[in-house]
């Protein structure tokens, strides 16, 4: 998940609710208000690369496979498939039984008349897959089988000879044997295949809903638990979804890992999903109203910002103040990410047109930089350095390695400065650095970073857009510079190392457009490895040399702060993969009863 993953210096999912105060035990008054913020994206699957609109989408679209709610690791399990795929002997042909039950909802009841479509079938899965591959839909999920699967890249080469994609060819690679029978046929092992069926690129994507006009991608058509309602949604405003009436169906997990069965989410076993009638996704981009929207009562989950940290916790890491008063549960989260300011390497000053000039330049400004300052200042110590792209508990992390390019030298970047010929930054042009949104975080941030580089003589410019804005810049590869941050899409070091990887340059995750075939050659012998302890050395040194080259300023991985009400049931904060909100519910007499209180 791009800037997931996933996500820019601030891109994480806040997870709040602004919820109606009804009371009783009605199943279908109960309401879970959730936020981001940033602005919603395009609901295209194949253009699902943002943590926001993922969230958003995952609650309604369903993919093949996605990761069970109460088990200690991330584990897949079927959603619209039977059961995992079956694998020939030489690991190359996987064949997916699709479920029969699961049909298509239209919100809108104008491409599905009456709401209920048509069943999901095999060949939604070969259609959505072709649309990644086709150049006129410029993916930025391409990358997952961009030379992977037989025949694939071969039709999207005549689709750009030709000017147009032939969605009726069949293709060796990706086919459906039968409405119920997917087989996917390789060109080389991939060992991460089975996690990309669980990713919102391959969701299911009914035809009819792309072709239903210019507009279709700002509502949506999929088979989850709930769907979009058009009339109460508010674009870049609200987003109202509501229980899918069509819905398959599913069961409250009845296995629980040791941290599920700790938490005490563990008790609603065999119960009906989902627990909530309705989702709403507000977008709001201040941290001040959101945090008041918490305190009150109007918000179901939260977070706790910069400014009211040391009011809400105590130096060992316990609630204090008015959320403990209130009865809230804190979830202390390690994410599974890396942030980071990335360098365009095709501009001519900091890039690879510059040569040695260019690294010197950036590898000064990295040095320049003091990630321990800014997680004291801005995330109150809730966040742990990264000195690769690799994050911890992932295949080839070191925990004794240390980045030579984050040790806050001031003298040694100035002496990087002038070797590259400008010394005390005398000659080198304004840098630009694009920012994600304009709120007062943005700014703060923004200011910081510029403080610190004017140390060394570095003057930047800070460029304040909206999420989508600043996205359309990075796709055209129009960011001299920027923050962001990928959050795992699977649990494998690859989709981190897949960031650096020249031919998933821009509109695909390598935002940074970086390119070195060294780095490449041990991405694509890793890639094709099982997990083990040779595979490990691969990633690490392919790690190592992008420290060398640095394309970026490697940043941290932060520690989510999860709040949840007390009448918030079954929450549990998951940051790999989409389509929580079903597995949580509300205690609506629970919660009359405490608001009542205050």
């Amino acid at each position: 998940m791009k800037n997931l993953f996933r996500a820019t210096a601030a891109v994480v999912l806040a997870i709040f609710a602004l919820a109606s105060c009804a009371g009783g035990g009605d199943a279908s008054k109960k309401v879970l208000n959730r936020s981001s913020i940033a602005k919603i994206k395009s609901f295209d699957p194949a253009n699902l690369t943002d943590l926001y609109t993922t969230t958003v989408a995952g609650d309604v679209l369903e993919g093949l496979y996605e990761y069970k709610y109460l088990a200690d690791s991330y584990e897949l399990q079927p959603l619209l498939a039977e059961g995992l795929p079956t694998v020939s002997a030489d690991g190359l042909t996987y064949t997916i039984k699709v479920r029969k039950d699961a049909f298509y909802y239209d919100g809108t009841k104008t491409i599905f008349k009456d709401g209920k479509g048509r069943a999901v079938v095999a060949g939604d899965f070969v259609y959505s897959i072709k649309r990644l591959a086709d150049p006129a839909v410029e993916s930025g999920g391409w990358w997952l089988f961009d030379g992977s699967l037989k025949g694939l890249n071969e039709w999207a080469e005549a689709a750009k000879t030709s000017g147009k994609a032939d969605y009726s060819a069949e293709i060796e690679g990706v086919k459906a044997l039968d409405d119920q029978t997917l087989q996917l046929t390789l060109t080389k092992p991939y060992p991460q295949i089975q996690y990309t069926l669980a990713m919102s690129f391959t969701f299911a994507t009914p035809h009819e809903w792309v072709e239903s006009g210019e507009d279709w991608a700002n509502t949506m058509v999929g088979a989850g638990p709930y769907y979009l309602d058009a009339e109460q949604t508010i674009p870049q405003s609200k987003y109202v979804l509501v229980k899918n009436p069509a819905w398959h169906g599913q069961k409250y997990p009845t296995e629980a890992g040791a941290v599920a069965k700790q938490m005490g989410i563990d008790k609603a076993a065999t119960q009906d999903l989902p627990f909530v009638n309705t989702v709403v996704y507000n977008i709001i981009e201040e941290t001040n109203p959101r945090w008041l929207k918490t305190l009150s009562g109007e918000l179901d989950l939260g977070g706790i910002p910069k400014d009211n940290f040391k009011d809400a916790v105590d130096a060992d890491g316990a609630l204090i103040g008015e959320p403990a008063a209130k009865g809230m549960t804190l979830q202390k989260v390690p994410n599974s990410e890396v942030t980071y300011y990335f360098f365009n390497w095709e501009d001519p000053i900091l890039g690879a047109p510059a040569g040695e000039k260019g690294k010197k330049i950036r590898q000064a400004m990295s040095l320049a930089w003091s990630t321990e300052k800014y997680i004291e200042v801005f995330d109150n110590g809730r966040a742990k350095p990264s000195h690769t792209v690799i994050p911890e508990g992932f295949g080839g992390y070191d925990p004794d390695y240390k980045n030579p390019y984050k040790a806050y030298d001031v003298e040694k970047a100035k002496a990087l400065l002038a070797e590259a010929g400008y010394p005390e930054g005398k000659g080198l042009p304004v840098i630009k650095f694009e920012h994600t949104g304009s709120a007062a975080l943005d700014r703060q941030t923004g200011e910081f970073f510029a403080k610190y580089m004017s140390e060394i003589g570095v003057k930047i410019e800070d460029v304040y857009n909206d999420w989508p804005g600043f996205m359309k810049k990075v796709d055209k590869h129009q960011a001299q510079m920027g923050g962001l941050a990928w959050g795992a899409d699977y649990p494998d070091a690859q989709n981190f190392l897949q960031l650096l990887y020249s031919k998933n340059a821009a509109p695909g995750p390598n935002s940074a457009n970086y390119s070195n075939p060294e780095f490449d050659k041990l991405y694509e012998q890793a890639s094709v490895m099982q997990p083990g302890a040779e595979r490990d050395a691969l990633y690490s040194q392919a790690a190592l040399i992008a420290v060398e080259d640095a394309p970026w300023i490697v940043e941290r991985a932060r520690i989510t702060f999860a709040l949840n009400q007390s009448w918030v049931k079954n929450y549990r904060y998951r940051d790999i993969g989409s389509g929580y909100s079903k597995y949580i519910d509300i205690d609506l007499a629970a919660k009359e009863k405490a608001l009542a209180a205050k």
